[in-house]
C-alpha cells in the first residue's frame, strides 16, 4: 500500500483539474460557475434555504421572466395584507365602506401582536387611516378589525380570502387569518403573490396609489413604509413586505420603467437587506430582456399556476359576486302615477327613481302617464337601506351649477329635498372614486301644482358622466348623464 502524502485523501484533491481529460475539465468549469452563479443569486448567499422562492413578472403579458421554486408553497406573512386590503377595497367598491368609514377595533383585534398601532377596544379608525396603515405601518391590530368589520370575525374574513384567492386563479393559496401572523395552514406560493400583486392593481388602478405611500403620520406619531425599495429604488410603485419567523424576509414588488412593468417576488430572505437586494439583482437582470410597450394593460394571472382550472376559476368568481353583490330585497311597489279614474298605477321604485325629466318614464311604469299634476316619485324603497356614514353631501348652488358648462349626473328626482339630500350622501357613500370632489346639488322644479327636487352632482367631461353611470347601475343606483345647457 502507497504511503505518499496522498493517500488519505480524496483522488480529485491530489489531481489539477487541467490534467483532467477536456471533456471532463468542461464539465467541472461549468459546473463551478452555475454554483458560483447559484450562489451569488441567493438572497443570502446560502446554498441550502427551504424558505426561499423567487419569481419575476412581466406585468403587461403575465409572462413569466424567471422563477426559482416558484410554485412551493411558503408561509405569506406580511404578504398576506394585501389580499385583506383587495377585499377592503371589492367592498368600497361595492359601496359598503367609503374612505371615512369608521372600523371599530375589539377586543380580539387589539390583542393582537405586534406590528401594531396599540388600539384599545371600542377605538376606531377610518377606512383611509386603516390602508394607510396597513401599507406602511403593517399593523396587525387594524388588519383584524378590518376582517372583523367586513365579515364579523376573523375567521370568518379568511374564508372569504380564500375564495377570493381562488377566484383570482391563485390555486396554491389558503388564508387563515387577516395579518399573516403565524399559522401553519396559512401558505401561498411566489407565483400566487404575483398574480394578487397584478390583479390589485389591475382591478383597483385608483386605491391601489396608496401602496406608493413612503410614511404614515397617526396621532402625532410617523410611521415609515417597511418596503424600502418605494422612493428608492428607480421605479418602484409598491407594494408589500413580510416577515415570521417560519418565512424569512419576503417582498411583493411592482417596478416601472421605460414602459416596461415588472412584478417580482422574494420569500425567505434571511435578512431584509438580503432580500432587497436579491430582489432589485433579479429585476436588473430581467430588465434589457422585456419589450417597452404602449399599454395600460395589465395580465390577470401569472403564467399558469398548477392546477389552475378556468371553469373553477369562473365558479370562484361567481362565488364571490354573490358575496359582493347580494340579493336586493324587493322593492315595495309605490305609487307613481294615478290613472284617468283615480287609481294607483304602481311601479318598482328603481325604474322610475331617475325620472324627473324624461318622459320616457311612461314605459317603465307600464303606461301612459297622466296629468303632469298627478305624478308623485317617492325618494326611498328597500332596496336602498343602509347607513350613509358621516359622508357629507357637499351641496352647492343649484343656480351655479345647472349654468355650468360640465355634464353633471342625475341620480333622482324627489318629492322632497330632504329625501333628494339623503339620496346623494348615500351616492357619495360608495367611495367610487370618480365621485371625489365632485360638488353635490338639488335643483327643485314644478311639476303642475307639486315640487320636485333633483339630486345631480357636477364636474364631468361625457366620459367620466357615462362611465360612473354605469359604475352606479352595477350597486342599483338609478343614474343618468346630463350635458351641459346649450349655448346660443
Amino acid at each position: 500500500m502507497s504511503t505518499s502524502a496522498g493517500y488519505d485523501r480524496p483522488a480529485w484533491r491530489t489531481q489539477s483539474v487541467f490534467r483532467l481529460p477536456p471533456w471532463r475539465a468542461a464539465v467541472a468549469f461549468f459546473g463551478a460557475l452555475v454554483l458560483t452563479v447559484g450562489l451569488a443569486l441567493a438572497p443570502d448567499s446560502a446554498a441550502a434555504n427551504s424558505k426561499f422562492s423567487a419569481i419575476t413578472i412581466d406585468a403587461h403579458s403575465g409572462k413569466v421572466l424567471f422563477s426559482r421554486y416558484a410554485d412551493s408553497r411558503r408561509y405569506p406573512a406580511s404578504l398576506t395584507k394585501v389580499m385583506t386590503l383587495y377585499v377592503l377595497f371589492q367592498e368600497m367598491e361595492a359601496g359598503r365602506f367609503s374612505k371615512s368609514s369608521r372600523i371599530r377595533i375589539s377586543r380580539h383585534a387589539a390583542s393582537m401582536p405586534p406590528s401594531k398601532l396599540g388600539f384599545k377596544p371600542g377605538q376606531t379608525i377610518t377606512v383611509d387611516n386603516a390602508i394607510r396603515a396597513l401599507v406602511t405601518k403593517s399593523a396587525n391590530d387594524v388588519a383584524a378589525a378590518v376582517g372583523e368589520a367586513i365579515a364579523g370575525t376573523e375567521s370568518a374574513f379568511a374564508v372569504r380570502m380564500t375564495k377570493t384567492a381562488r377566484s383570482l386563479g391563485m390555486t396554491r393559496t389558503t388564508f387563515r387569518n387577516a395579518s399573516g401572523l403565524p399559522n401553519s395552514g396559512q401558505v401561498t406560493t411566489a407565483r400566487d403573490m404575483a398574480t394578487l400583486g397584478l390583479r390589485i392593481q389591475k382591478d383597483f388602478p385608483e386605491l391601489y396609489r396608496y401602496f406608493s405611500l413612503t410614511s404614515f403620520s397617526y396621532k402625532g406619531r410617523n410611521y415609515r413604509n417597511h418596503n424600502k425599495l418605494v422612493g428608492r429604488y428607480k421605479g418602484t410603485d409598491g407594494i408589500k413586505t413580510g416577515y415570521i419567523r417560519a418565512s424569512g424576509f419576503n417582498l411583493l414588488a411592482s417596478v416601472k420603467r421605460d414602459g416596461k412593468h415588472l412584478i417580482g417576488v422574494v420569500t425567505g430572505g434571511r435578512t431584509g437587506r438580503s432580500r432587497n437586494n436579491y430582489m432589485m439583482s433579479m429585476l436588473d437582470k430581467v430588465f434589457p430582456r422585456v419589450p417597452s410597450r404602449k399599454t395600460l394593460n395589465i395580465a390577470s394571472v401569472a403564467g399558469t399556476p398548477p392546477g389552475y382550472d378556468p371553469t373553477k376559476v369562473k365558479a370562484a368568481r361567481r362565488a364571490v359576486a354573490r358575496v359582493l353583490n347580494p340579493p336586493l330585497p324587493t322593492p315595495k311597489p309605490v305609487i307613481v302615477a294615478a290613472d284617468t279614474a283615480g287609481e294607483p298605477v304602481k311601479a318598482d321604485v328603481m325604474s322610475v327613481l331617475a325620472a324627473g325629466d324624461r318622459e320616457e318614464t311612461s314605459a317603465e311604469t307600464g303606461g301612459a302617464i297622466p296629468d303632469e299634476s298627478r305624478i308623485k316619485l317617492v325618494a326611498m324603497a328597500a332596496a336602498e337601506e343602509g347607513d350613509a356614514g358621516d359622508t357629507p353631501a357637499i351641496l352647492a348652488s343649484a343656480d351655479g351649477m345647472a349654468r355650468g358648462e360640465t355634464w353633471h349626473i342625475q341620480v333622482g328626482a324627489f318629492d322632497s329635498e330632504s329625501g333628494a339630500e339623503e339620496y346623494l350622501r348615500k351616492v357619495l357613500a360608495t367611495g367610487l372614486t370618480s365621485l371625489d370632489d365632485k360638488p353635490a346639488f338639488i335643483i327643485p322644479f314644478e311639476r303642475g301644482a307639486a315640487m320636485f327636487y333633483r339630486a345631480r352632482l357636477s364636474g364631468f367631461d361625457k366620459k367620466t358622466a357615462q362611465t360612473t353611470c354605469k359604475s352606479l347601475a352595477r350597486r342599483s343606483f338609478a343614474c343618468f348623464a346630463v350635458a351641459p345647457p346649450a349655448v346660443n
